[in-house]
């Protein structure tokens, strides 16, 4: 079967596999067309990303667009008009309880805006955690005027290089397919006995893994930084708030690399270690993982806005009193720095997220 062009390897074989799915004792179980999760995933990730975006304009006078604001732009509008596109098309196949047929023009529409959608996201989670390293450890160079510019030029150059990545099938190197049970497509991964195919998913996949490395690498090296300061019992320990930026980072870390990591695992596995050419339930899995971080994400920078912040903090300090040391000494110490939630020109090691 010939793959070089995307979606060609499309066919009524491919369709009639979708059948039944063989599982790893070789038994085949009947297919099970379950729409839930798709209809929640749309439902959560566009409404979650559109409340993003509506919280973001109705704070712009608070935030004043500084750059974390402009990538948790981006990833909104990134996350939600990816799922706006994407989603519906395998809504329409459950609508009609797989009777349509996928065509080869709509599987291949909807395998660039999922990889387009999952490669810019993850891009511009990195983005940011590379924002805040930079911003940590290089705070003179980071506070140059213009900066909110250069997080717009940043944002755009991520969405044309995943576009780029995305397109690549479309030049010829590798393919669509339709992954299990028969509503969506995304890169073909899995035949890849084909040169193509396999040059491609593994392109994506090591871009995705490095992309990984990269966030876990600028996030190590920023909690390290605040926990050398407490440490040291530096002046420019600011308590609570930076303790909230080493919450924050570790937990967009580790969400984000829960969802995103085992596609690409999944998709190197076929790619290099010629893993058998099945495209079932653990793929759909895993994709559906990917797609939850999109999902995920405008409901974590919301949660962690100032104001919630601080009503929590306000609570703990209610029942603990006595816990004085870990109040802020911002207020006596002109010389710490901004934190997440401060408002201070001087954002040389913080989050903005108020």
């Amino acid at each position: 079967m010939n793959t070089n062009t995307a979606g060609n390897n499309i066919s009524k074989a491919t369709t009639d596999a979708f059948t039944n799915i063989i599982t790893t004792d070789g038994e085949a179980e009947p297919l099970i067309i379950n729409a839930v999760p798709a209809y929640l995933l749309f439902a959560f990730g566009v409404g979650g990303n559109v409340i993003a975006l509506v919280v973001l304009l109705v704070t712009a006078k608070t935030h004043k667009w500084k750059p974390f604001y402009r990538y948790v732009c981006g990833l909104a509008i990134t996350d939600g008009g990816g799922l706006l596109i994407s989603v519906p098309v395998s809504l329409s196949m459950y609508a009609s309880e797989l009777q349509r047929e996928l065509s080869p023009v709509l599987c291949n529409f909807q395998m660039f805006w999922y990889m387009f959608t999952l490669m810019s996201s993850a891009m511009i989670v990195c983005g940011m955690s590379f924002d805040r390293f930079f911003a940590t450890y290089y705070p003179f160079h980071y506070n140059k005027p213009h900066k909110e510019i250069r997080t717009n030029i940043i944002v755009v150059l991520i969405w044309g290089l995943s576009a780029l990545i995305s397109s690549l099938p479309f030049f010829g190197l590798g393919s669509s397919r339709k992954f299990y049970p028969g509503t969506w497509c995304f890169l073909n991964f899995i035949e890849t006995t084909t040169e193509v195919n396999r040059i491609n998913a593994i392109i994506y996949a090591s871009i995705g893994v490095l992309i990984v490395l990269a966030t876990w690498t600028f996030n190590i090296a920023v909690i390290v930084y605040f926990v050398y300061k407490r440490y040291k019992n530096e002046s420019t320990w600011s308590g609570w708030k930076d303790a909230h930026v080493i919450i924050f980072l570790m937990t967009v870390v580790i969400l984000f690399t829960s969802c995103w990591f085992p596609l690409m695992v999944n998709i190197l596995g076929h790619a290099s270690l010629a893993l058998p050419e099945t495209a079932g339930k653990t793929e759909l899995l895993f994709t559906r993982l990917s797609i939850t971080n999109s999902v995920v994400d405008p409901w974590l920078y919301i949660i962690f806005r100032k104001e919630i912040y601080y009503a929590i903090i306000s609570g703990l300090r209610r029942l603990c009193p006595k816990e004085k040391e870990f109040q802020s000494d911002s207020a006596t110490n002109p010389r710490a720095p901004q934190s997440l939630s401060s408002g201070n020109k001087t954002e040389n090691v913080s989050i903005d997220t108020k």
